[in-house]
Protein backbone atom coordinates (compact mmCIF):
# COMPACT_ATOMS: atom_id res chain seq x y z
CA UNK A 1 0.00 0.00 0.00
CA UNK A 2 2.79 2.41 0.55
CA UNK A 3 4.58 1.65 -2.99
CA UNK A 4 0.90 2.39 -4.27
CA UNK A 5 0.69 5.58 -2.27
CA UNK A 6 4.40 6.72 -3.61
CA UNK A 7 3.30 5.71 -7.46
CA UNK A 8 -0.33 4.85 -8.60
CA UNK A 9 -1.95 7.24 -6.15
CA UNK A 10 -5.21 6.51 -6.56
CA UNK A 11 -7.80 5.49 -3.54
CA UNK A 12 -7.87 2.30 -1.31
CA UNK A 13 -10.37 0.27 -3.07
CA UNK A 14 -8.22 1.22 -6.76
CA UNK A 15 -5.26 -0.43 -4.67
CA UNK A 16 -7.35 -3.66 -4.17
CA UNK A 17 -7.79 -3.99 -8.15
CA UNK A 18 -4.39 -2.57 -8.62
CA UNK A 19 -2.69 -5.66 -6.86
CA UNK A 20 -5.14 -8.04 -8.12
CA UNK A 21 -4.62 -7.78 -11.66
CA UNK A 22 -0.82 -7.96 -11.00
CA UNK A 23 -0.72 -11.95 -10.59
CA UNK A 24 3.12 -11.37 -10.37
CA UNK A 25 3.07 -9.02 -7.89
CA UNK A 26 0.74 -11.03 -6.05
CA UNK A 27 3.64 -13.77 -6.40
CA UNK A 28 6.06 -11.57 -5.17
CA UNK A 29 4.62 -10.33 -2.02
CA UNK A 30 3.17 -14.42 -1.56
CA UNK A 31 -0.04 -13.52 -1.81
CA UNK A 32 -3.09 -14.97 -2.96
CA UNK A 33 -5.69 -12.72 -4.81
CA UNK A 34 -7.86 -10.96 -2.15
CA UNK A 35 -11.19 -9.12 -2.01
CA UNK A 36 -11.52 -5.44 -1.34
CA UNK A 37 -13.07 -6.15 2.32
CA UNK A 38 -9.31 -7.96 3.24
CA UNK A 39 -7.47 -4.73 2.26
CA UNK A 40 -10.04 -2.71 4.55
CA UNK A 41 -9.21 -5.35 7.32
CA UNK A 42 -5.35 -4.77 6.77
CA UNK A 43 -5.94 -1.48 6.98
CA UNK A 44 -7.78 -1.80 10.38
CA UNK A 45 -4.74 -3.96 12.03
CA UNK A 46 -2.26 -1.42 10.98
CA UNK A 47 -3.90 1.07 12.45
CA UNK A 48 -4.87 -0.80 15.62
CA UNK A 49 -1.70 -1.64 15.98
CA UNK A 50 -0.16 2.21 14.66
CA UNK A 51 1.43 2.72 18.29
CA UNK A 52 3.85 -0.01 18.36
CA UNK A 53 5.02 0.57 14.28
CA UNK A 54 5.11 4.41 15.22
CA UNK A 55 7.26 3.72 18.62
CA UNK A 56 9.54 1.08 16.42
CA UNK A 57 10.60 3.28 13.42
CA UNK A 58 11.28 6.38 16.42
CA UNK A 59 13.49 3.82 17.54
CA UNK A 60 15.39 2.52 14.43
CA UNK A 61 15.69 6.35 13.49
CA UNK A 62 17.68 7.25 16.54
CA UNK A 63 19.89 3.98 16.78
CA UNK A 64 20.17 2.77 13.33
CA UNK A 65 20.49 6.46 11.48
CA UNK A 66 21.83 8.48 14.31
CA UNK A 67 18.59 10.86 14.43
CA UNK A 68 19.28 12.64 17.54
CA UNK A 69 15.99 14.31 17.89
CA UNK A 70 18.01 17.35 19.85
CA UNK A 71 15.35 19.95 18.48
CA UNK A 72 12.03 18.73 16.86
CA UNK A 73 9.40 20.65 15.26
CA UNK A 74 5.72 20.28 15.97
CA UNK A 75 2.74 21.61 14.10
CA UNK A 76 -1.22 20.35 14.07
CA UNK A 77 -3.44 20.09 10.67
CA UNK A 78 -6.83 18.98 9.89
CA UNK A 79 -8.30 16.50 6.81
CA UNK A 80 -12.22 16.34 6.23
CA UNK A 81 -14.50 13.86 5.46
CA UNK A 82 -17.65 13.04 3.46
CA UNK A 83 -18.99 10.84 5.99
CA UNK A 84 -21.33 11.15 9.32
CA UNK A 85 -20.24 12.38 12.89
CA UNK A 86 -18.14 9.47 14.79
CA UNK A 87 -16.19 9.26 18.02
CA UNK A 88 -13.46 10.39 15.49
CA UNK A 89 -14.69 12.23 13.16
CA UNK A 90 -15.82 15.63 15.01
CA UNK A 91 -16.71 19.06 13.58
CA UNK A 92 -13.73 21.70 14.78
CA UNK A 93 -11.68 24.52 13.92
CA UNK A 94 -10.71 23.44 10.39
CA UNK A 95 -7.56 24.03 8.67
CA UNK A 96 -8.74 22.09 5.41
CA UNK A 97 -10.67 25.02 4.12
CA UNK A 98 -14.07 22.75 4.98
CA UNK A 99 -15.79 24.08 7.48
CA UNK A 100 -18.98 22.61 6.50
CA UNK A 101 -17.44 19.12 6.65
CA UNK A 102 -16.90 16.82 9.53
CA UNK A 103 -12.62 16.35 10.64
CA UNK A 104 -9.63 14.56 11.89
CA UNK A 105 -6.70 16.48 13.63
CA UNK A 106 -3.77 15.23 12.90
CA UNK A 107 -0.30 15.89 14.45
CA UNK A 108 3.50 15.49 13.23
CA UNK A 109 6.77 15.98 14.75
CA UNK A 110 10.01 16.68 12.50
CA UNK A 111 13.83 16.37 13.20
CA UNK A 112 15.28 19.42 12.69
CA UNK A 113 18.58 18.18 11.28
CA UNK A 114 17.43 15.29 9.21
CA UNK A 115 14.33 16.90 8.39
CA UNK A 116 12.44 13.49 8.95
CA UNK A 117 9.26 13.07 10.26
CA UNK A 118 9.33 11.09 13.82
CA UNK A 119 6.07 11.19 15.03
CA UNK A 120 2.02 11.05 14.18
CA UNK A 121 -0.80 11.34 16.26
CA UNK A 122 -4.22 11.21 15.22
CA UNK A 123 -6.92 13.04 17.37
CA UNK A 124 -11.16 13.55 16.69
CA UNK A 125 -12.19 16.62 15.02
CA UNK A 126 -12.70 19.09 17.69
CA UNK A 127 -9.28 18.83 20.11
CA UNK A 128 -7.45 21.96 19.46
CA UNK A 129 -3.79 22.15 19.57
CA UNK A 130 -2.92 22.91 23.52
CA UNK A 131 -4.93 19.17 23.67
CA UNK A 132 -3.45 17.62 20.98
CA UNK A 133 -0.06 18.92 22.02
CA UNK A 134 -0.29 16.32 24.85
CA UNK A 135 -0.40 13.18 22.79
CA UNK A 136 2.06 14.20 20.08
CA UNK A 137 4.74 14.55 22.76
CA UNK A 138 3.70 11.33 24.66
CA UNK A 139 4.29 10.05 21.28
CA UNK A 140 7.66 11.11 20.47
CA UNK A 141 8.98 11.34 23.87
CA UNK A 142 10.99 7.84 23.64
CA UNK A 143 13.30 9.41 21.14
CA UNK A 144 13.77 12.59 23.17
CA UNK A 145 16.43 13.41 25.25
CA UNK A 146 17.73 15.33 28.74
CA UNK A 147 17.34 19.19 26.85
CA UNK A 148 15.52 18.26 23.46
CA UNK A 149 14.24 21.55 22.61
CA UNK A 150 10.43 21.28 20.96
CA UNK A 151 9.68 23.89 18.40
CA UNK A 152 6.02 24.85 17.65
CA UNK A 153 3.39 28.01 17.28
CA UNK A 154 1.61 29.80 19.16
CA UNK A 155 -2.08 27.26 19.22
CA UNK A 156 -0.06 25.04 21.58
CA UNK A 157 1.37 27.88 23.81
CA UNK A 158 0.37 27.48 27.48
CA UNK A 159 1.74 27.01 31.02
CA UNK A 160 0.35 23.71 31.45
CA UNK A 161 2.00 22.33 27.87
CA UNK A 162 5.44 24.42 29.21
CA UNK A 163 5.22 22.86 32.22
CA UNK A 164 4.84 19.32 31.07
CA UNK A 165 8.37 20.22 28.79
CA UNK A 166 10.12 21.49 31.76
CA UNK A 167 9.27 18.50 33.90
CA UNK A 168 10.83 16.24 32.19
CA UNK A 169 13.93 18.54 31.91
CA UNK A 170 13.55 19.57 28.39
CA UNK A 171 13.48 22.75 26.20
CA UNK A 172 10.95 24.83 24.10
CA UNK A 173 10.69 27.75 21.47
CA UNK A 174 7.23 28.77 20.78
CA UNK A 175 5.31 31.82 19.41
CA UNK A 176 2.88 33.84 21.96
CA UNK A 177 0.56 36.56 21.53
CA UNK A 178 1.39 39.91 22.79
CA UNK A 179 0.16 41.22 25.33
CA UNK A 180 -1.25 45.00 26.35
CA UNK A 181 2.03 45.07 29.12
CA UNK A 182 3.83 44.14 26.08
CA UNK A 183 2.00 47.22 23.75
CA UNK A 184 2.58 49.76 26.67
CA UNK A 185 5.87 49.32 28.03
CA UNK A 186 7.78 48.18 24.93
CA UNK A 187 6.00 48.32 21.47
CA UNK A 188 4.81 51.76 22.23
CA UNK A 189 8.28 53.07 23.14
CA UNK A 190 10.16 51.15 20.02
CA UNK A 191 12.57 52.77 18.38
CA UNK A 192 15.46 51.06 15.84
CA UNK A 193 18.26 52.38 18.02
CA UNK A 194 17.14 50.51 21.29
CA UNK A 195 16.26 46.99 19.78
CA UNK A 196 18.71 45.31 18.02
CA UNK A 197 19.55 44.94 14.17
CA UNK A 198 18.57 41.19 13.56
CA UNK A 199 20.18 38.99 11.08
CA UNK A 200 18.33 36.92 9.26
CA UNK A 201 20.55 35.60 6.16
CA UNK A 202 18.32 37.85 3.81
CA UNK A 203 20.27 40.88 2.71
CA UNK A 204 16.98 42.64 1.75
CA UNK A 205 14.86 42.02 5.09
CA UNK A 206 15.21 44.28 7.83
CA UNK A 207 14.18 42.85 11.39
CA UNK A 208 14.81 44.25 15.21
CA UNK A 209 15.13 42.46 17.85
CA UNK A 210 14.66 42.90 22.02
CA UNK A 211 15.28 40.07 24.68
CA UNK A 212 13.53 39.87 27.56
CA UNK A 213 14.33 38.27 30.69
CA UNK A 214 12.08 36.36 33.07
CA UNK A 215 13.49 34.38 36.18
CA UNK A 216 12.09 30.67 34.14
CA UNK A 217 12.07 31.91 30.77
CA UNK A 218 13.11 34.26 27.89
CA UNK A 219 10.65 36.47 25.59
CA UNK A 220 12.04 37.65 22.31
CA UNK A 221 9.96 40.43 20.69
CA UNK A 222 10.62 41.35 16.75
CA UNK A 223 9.83 44.05 14.73
CA UNK A 224 9.52 43.79 10.94
CA UNK A 225 9.10 47.04 8.87
CA UNK A 226 8.06 44.43 5.72
CA UNK A 227 5.20 42.37 8.09
CA UNK A 228 3.83 46.08 9.42
CA UNK A 229 3.39 46.87 5.58
CA UNK A 230 1.78 43.99 4.75
CA UNK A 231 -0.47 43.80 7.46
CA UNK A 232 -1.60 47.26 6.76
CA UNK A 233 -1.78 46.39 3.14
CA UNK A 234 -4.28 43.61 3.56
CA UNK A 235 -6.31 45.17 5.94
CA UNK A 236 -7.07 48.36 3.40
CA UNK A 237 -8.06 45.70 0.94
CA UNK A 238 -10.30 44.16 3.77
CA UNK A 239 -11.72 47.84 4.30
CA UNK A 240 -12.75 48.70 0.76
CA UNK A 241 -14.52 45.46 -0.06
CA UNK A 242 -16.41 46.24 3.38
CA UNK A 243 -16.80 49.99 2.51
CA UNK A 244 -18.19 48.81 -1.07
CA UNK A 245 -20.50 46.48 0.88
CA UNK A 246 -21.77 49.19 2.78
CA UNK A 247 -22.77 51.20 0.02
CA UNK A 248 -24.77 48.72 -1.43
CA UNK A 249 -26.44 47.72 1.85
CA UNK A 250 -27.06 51.27 2.14
CA UNK A 251 -28.67 51.50 -0.96
CA UNK A 252 -30.46 48.31 -1.01
CA UNK A 253 -32.31 49.83 2.60
CA UNK A 254 -33.16 53.31 0.85
CA UNK A 255 -34.78 51.45 -1.88
CA UNK A 256 -36.64 49.91 0.60
CA UNK A 257 -35.80 46.34 -0.24
CA UNK A 258 -34.47 43.50 2.40
CA UNK A 259 -31.38 43.24 3.08
CA UNK A 260 -29.25 40.10 1.81
CA UNK A 261 -29.67 37.13 4.15
CA UNK A 262 -26.21 37.90 5.79
CA UNK A 263 -27.02 41.10 7.07
CA UNK A 264 -30.30 40.18 8.71
CA UNK A 265 -32.02 37.16 11.25
CA UNK A 266 -33.32 34.14 9.38
CA UNK A 267 -34.78 32.73 12.12
CA UNK A 268 -38.34 31.87 11.99
CA UNK A 269 -38.83 31.94 15.93
CA UNK A 270 -37.39 35.12 16.91
CA UNK A 271 -38.50 38.68 16.12
CA UNK A 272 -35.60 41.11 15.85
CA UNK A 273 -35.44 44.90 14.63
CA UNK A 274 -32.38 45.81 12.89
CA UNK A 275 -30.68 49.39 11.94
CA UNK A 276 -28.04 50.07 10.70
CA UNK A 277 -26.03 53.59 11.16
CA UNK A 278 -23.29 54.93 8.37
CA UNK A 279 -21.13 57.02 10.22
CA UNK A 280 -18.91 57.65 7.71
CA UNK A 281 -20.83 59.76 4.79
CA UNK A 282 -19.84 63.03 3.90
CA UNK A 283 -16.70 62.31 3.23
CA UNK A 284 -15.14 60.57 -0.22
CA UNK A 285 -14.60 57.02 -0.10
CA UNK A 286 -10.71 57.31 0.25
CA UNK A 287 -11.01 59.53 3.26
CA UNK A 288 -13.29 57.04 4.79
CA UNK A 289 -11.28 53.82 4.38
CA UNK A 290 -8.26 55.77 5.60
CA UNK A 291 -9.94 56.63 8.73
CA UNK A 292 -10.95 53.23 9.31
CA UNK A 293 -7.92 51.79 8.68
CA UNK A 294 -6.24 54.67 11.48
CA UNK A 295 -8.85 53.28 13.52
CA UNK A 296 -7.88 49.71 13.63
CA UNK A 297 -4.08 50.22 14.56
CA UNK A 298 -3.34 48.56 17.72
CA UNK A 299 0.07 49.14 17.87
CA UNK A 300 0.99 45.45 17.19
CA UNK A 301 1.26 45.55 13.51
CA UNK A 302 4.35 44.20 12.24
CA UNK A 303 5.91 43.15 16.16
CA UNK A 304 5.74 39.48 16.82
CA UNK A 305 6.90 37.88 20.52
CA UNK A 306 8.61 34.37 20.65
CA UNK A 307 9.12 32.69 24.27
CA UNK A 308 11.56 29.87 25.28
CA UNK A 309 13.46 28.87 28.63
CA UNK A 310 16.69 28.40 26.49
CA UNK A 311 19.13 30.87 26.53
CA UNK A 312 18.87 31.95 22.53
CA UNK A 313 20.56 34.60 21.22
CA UNK A 314 17.78 37.33 19.60
CA UNK A 315 19.19 35.55 16.04
CA UNK A 316 19.28 31.96 17.16
CA UNK A 317 15.64 32.02 18.30
CA UNK A 318 14.35 33.74 14.84
CA UNK A 319 16.50 31.35 12.72
CA UNK A 320 15.20 28.37 14.55
CA UNK A 321 11.16 29.70 14.54
CA UNK A 322 11.47 29.93 10.98
CA UNK A 323 13.04 26.44 10.30
CA UNK A 324 10.05 24.73 11.39
CA UNK A 325 8.32 25.45 8.10
CA UNK A 326 9.82 21.95 7.26
CA UNK A 327 6.89 20.62 9.21
CA UNK A 328 4.54 22.78 7.46
CA UNK A 329 5.76 21.91 3.87
CA UNK A 330 5.46 18.18 5.07
CA UNK A 331 1.62 18.65 5.81
CA UNK A 332 1.10 20.36 2.66
CA UNK A 333 3.12 17.20 0.79
CA UNK A 334 0.91 14.50 2.29
CA UNK A 335 -2.23 16.77 1.57
CA UNK A 336 -1.19 17.80 -2.00
CA UNK A 337 1.36 15.31 -3.35
CA UNK A 338 0.91 12.09 -1.11
CA UNK A 339 -2.42 13.12 -2.04
CA UNK A 340 -3.64 11.74 2.11
CA UNK A 341 -7.07 12.62 1.06
CA UNK A 342 -10.02 11.60 -0.15
CA UNK A 343 -9.91 9.64 3.15
CA UNK A 344 -12.32 6.53 1.42
CA UNK A 345 -12.43 4.87 5.05
CA UNK A 346 -14.99 5.40 7.89
CA UNK A 347 -14.41 3.31 11.09
CA UNK A 348 -11.97 4.81 13.76
CA UNK A 349 -8.88 2.25 13.21
CA UNK A 350 -9.07 2.24 9.47
CA UNK A 351 -8.84 5.69 9.24
CA UNK A 352 -5.60 5.51 11.58
CA UNK A 353 -4.39 2.81 9.25
CA UNK A 354 -4.91 4.93 6.03
CA UNK A 355 -3.30 8.11 7.32
CA UNK A 356 -0.11 6.07 8.61
CA UNK A 357 0.08 4.84 5.25
CA UNK A 358 0.04 8.30 3.87
CA UNK A 359 2.81 9.25 6.68
CA UNK A 360 4.97 5.92 5.61
CA UNK A 361 4.72 7.07 2.04
CA UNK A 362 6.10 10.38 3.05
CA UNK A 363 8.45 9.02 5.03
CA UNK A 364 10.31 6.98 2.28
CA UNK A 365 10.63 10.14 0.73
CA UNK A 366 12.15 12.39 3.33
CA UNK A 367 14.32 8.99 3.85
CA UNK A 368 15.60 9.76 0.11
CA UNK A 369 16.32 13.22 0.53
CA UNK A 370 18.03 12.14 3.86
CA UNK A 371 20.12 9.74 1.77
CA UNK A 372 21.10 11.71 -1.21
CA UNK A 373 21.74 15.71 -1.02
CA UNK A 374 20.63 15.66 -4.89
CA UNK A 375 17.13 15.23 -3.54
CA UNK A 376 16.81 17.90 -0.58
CA UNK A 377 15.88 20.65 -2.89
CA UNK A 378 13.31 18.18 -5.11
CA UNK A 379 9.71 18.43 -4.64
CA UNK A 380 7.67 15.49 -3.32
CA UNK A 381 5.71 15.58 -7.29
CA UNK A 382 9.09 14.95 -9.08
CA UNK A 383 10.28 12.32 -6.61
CA UNK A 384 6.53 10.57 -6.93
CA UNK A 385 6.58 11.11 -10.86
CA UNK A 386 10.18 9.58 -11.06
CA UNK A 387 9.27 6.26 -9.35
CA UNK A 388 6.21 5.86 -11.29
CA UNK A 389 7.81 6.33 -14.39
CA UNK A 390 10.51 4.07 -14.05
CA UNK A 391 9.32 0.45 -15.03
CA UNK A 392 10.21 -3.55 -14.48
CA UNK A 393 9.01 -5.66 -17.35
CA UNK A 394 9.33 -9.59 -16.46
CA UNK A 395 9.98 -12.13 -19.15
CA UNK A 396 8.94 -15.58 -18.82
CA UNK A 397 10.98 -17.72 -20.96
CA UNK A 398 9.62 -21.52 -21.94
CA UNK A 399 11.51 -23.22 -19.08
CA UNK A 400 9.97 -20.63 -16.89
CA UNK A 401 13.28 -18.73 -16.18
CA UNK A 402 12.17 -14.94 -15.43
CA UNK A 403 14.36 -12.45 -16.94
CA UNK A 404 14.14 -8.80 -15.37
CA UNK A 405 14.13 -5.63 -17.93
CA UNK A 406 14.70 -2.64 -15.94
CA UNK A 407 13.77 0.86 -17.56
CA UNK A 408 12.30 4.41 -17.83
CA UNK A 409 15.79 5.68 -16.20
CA UNK A 410 15.96 9.22 -15.37
CA UNK A 411 18.26 11.36 -13.37
CA UNK A 412 16.25 11.02 -10.21
CA UNK A 413 15.23 6.68 -10.01
CA UNK A 414 18.89 6.28 -11.30
CA UNK A 415 20.31 8.10 -8.38
CA UNK A 416 17.95 6.16 -5.83
CA UNK A 417 18.12 2.91 -7.41
CA UNK A 418 21.96 2.70 -8.31
CA UNK A 419 23.25 5.54 -5.92
CA UNK A 420 24.62 7.32 -8.80
CA UNK A 421 24.01 10.54 -10.96
CA UNK A 422 23.58 9.30 -14.81
CA UNK A 423 25.67 12.56 -15.99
Amino acid sequence: MVSYKLTEDHSTIRCHHWMNNNPLLLQELHLDPFGKDALYRGLGIIGKNRHHILHHLLIMMKTEFGIGLDMVFMDWTSIHFEAKLSDLIRYGKTRDHRPDRPQVTMGFAVDEHSKLPVGLTVQPGNVNDQTHFKQTFQQIKPGLRTGSCLIFDAGASGIPNFDLIVSHNMKYLSRMKLNQSDVKHHLNTFSKEDWRSVVTGNKDEEMYGKKLLFPSRTKYLYFSPRLCDDILTNRKLRLEKEYNEAMELQKTIQSKKKPRKKYRNSNHFLQTHLSYTFPLTGVTREEAIEEALQRSITGKEGFFALVSNKDFSVHEALIYYREKDCVEKLIHSMKNEIDIRPTRVWTSEEIYGSILIAFLAQLVISFLRFKHNALRRVSTKFIKQSLKNFALTIIIGKNGVKRRVFSNFDWINTLIFCEKDPG
